[in-house]
């Protein structure tokens, strides 16, 4: 006979194994990100040795379709059965990688053949995002014991090491070729796609009426006002994208081109400093899961902002690459700990009826960014050159940060940390 307890441990070892397959997925997807990270600027900047302005009008438009397409991707992963369909999308991100190996196989290679490849992987990110996303509340729910920050900061170390080991995988670019590389990041989104379909079926969110099927513009209007009503999300989207705007730029133009131009560095020193910055984004993160929640967010997110500040002024002076990555890693740790807790406000805060549009007008708030600021950071770089252009970003933070601490109620955002219950597995 069966005894009372049987049926909840069954019940903790299923929630125990769905989040375990979740990860997986995450884990596998970002190592193929990881790739893709260090094989497009490389190529781009290295390969093709194109000026600083163009990589960073390349890497904009890898970033506006994902920008753009995330607040329908949300709209739709609201609608959907999220695992059907963020198995689709895995399995369809295969295709654009498995063509730019055989053209450049084929000695097709070109500039618009990268911004092409670039555009339609970050089209499909713009859906994958906010799809995986939306699962992550009601994966980790099922688990025992498991708290929403904690279960932020597991898939956001998670993410990040997994991207660390693409990056490192992909420094070896220069002795493999792209190609192979291209492959390998084939194989990783596959299997992303297998552990996907290890997962529950997770219903639709129930919905009133039929008007929200025939009018994606109106569920992008729905989720675009929760997220700015909402007094906890609101500072924190600004706060995030105007980061976005001075710092993102720096990783995404300012590092290779400093890599190629002051330290004549290739494939494997790109890596490596991508290596060292998001791998601190990872370990952060994941220490964060083995503590208590942090129960003042806001404040903990300001004061680490300070750190890029810091770390961009050292860089300026040029010093030995060992110390570039060193400062690389100390960046990505405070940076973990800044990105770990925007999230987990959103999650806590996000209804279930909203839940994937207000994620995805949050990543568009974090991305947003991004693409302004690789914009102007190519052009910067291009008139005071990468070492001084180090200096900007910094200095216009100052400003950033007094305007959020004086003009919005972030320092005093604090999470929901009054059902906080310790995991005996952690």
């Amino acid at each position: 006979m069966n005894r009372p307890e049987e049926p909840v441990a069954k019940a903790a070892a299923g929630g125990s194994d769905e989040f375990t397959w979740y990860m997986s997925g995450v884990w596998i997807y970002f190592f193929s990100a990881g790739i893709q990270g260090v094989l497009f600027p490389w190529i781009v900047t290295i390969v093709l040795h194109e000026s600083s302005e163009r990589v960073g009008i390349a890497q904009m438009l890898s970033m506006l379709p994902m920008m753009v397409l995330g607040l329908f991707g949300g709209a739709v992963a609201d609608r959907r059965e999220l695992r059907g369909h963020l198995f689709r999308l895995q399995l369809a991100a295969i295709i654009p990688p498995a063509v730019l190996a055989a053209l450049i196989f084929g000695g097709w290679l070109s500039y618009p053949l990268m911004v092409c490849y670039a555009l339609v992987m970050s089209a499909l990110g713009g859906f994958v995002m906010p799809a995986r996303d939306a699962m992550l509340s009601r994966v980790a729910a099922s688990r025992p014991g498991a708290h929403i920050q904690h279960a932020v900061a597991l898939v956001l170390g998670g993410q990040f090491l997994a991207q660390v080991i693409g990056y490192l995988v992909a420094g070896s670019a220069t002795v493999v070729g792209a190609p192979a590389l291209l492959v390998l990041q084939c194989a990783g989104l596959g299997l992303a796609a297998f552990t996907t379909s290890r997962l529950s079926f997770i219903p639709p969110t129930p919905r009133s009426g039929t008007a929200s099927w025939l009018s994606p513009f109106r569920d992008v209007r729905e989720g675009l006002e929760a997220v700015w009503r909402h007094e906890s999300i609101r500072p924190v989207l600004l706060y995030s994208f105007f980061s976005g705007v001075l710092f993102m730029g720096v990783f995404l133009v300012l590092f290779p081109v400093l890599v190629r131009d002051v330290y004549h560095g290739a494939s494997f020193e790109i890596g490596f400093l991508n290596m060292c910055f998001f791998g601190g984004i990872g370990f952060s993160s994941l220490m964060l899961s083995r503590f208590r929640p942090i129960r003042r967010q806001g404040r903990v997110m300001m004061l680490t902002g300070f750190t890029g500040s810091i770390v961009t002024v050292l860089m300026h002076f040029c010093p030995p690459l060992w110390a570039v990555n060193i400062l690389a890693l100390i960046w990505g740790l405070s940076g973990g700990i800044a990105m770990s807790q925007s999230r987990a406000i959103v999650q806590e805060a996000a209804t279930e009826a909203l839940r994937a549009r207000m994620l995805a007008a949050f990543q568009l708030g974090s991305i947003g960014g991004g693409p302004i600021g690789a914009l102007l950071t190519g052009f910067v770089t291009k008139w005071l050159g990468p070492l001084n252009a180090l200096l900007v970003p910094c200095s216009l933070m100052m400003m950033l940060w007094l305007a959020i601490f004086f003009l919005t109620p972030l320092w005093n955002v604090t999470g929901h940390n009054r059902n906080y219950t310790p995991n005996p597995e952690q």
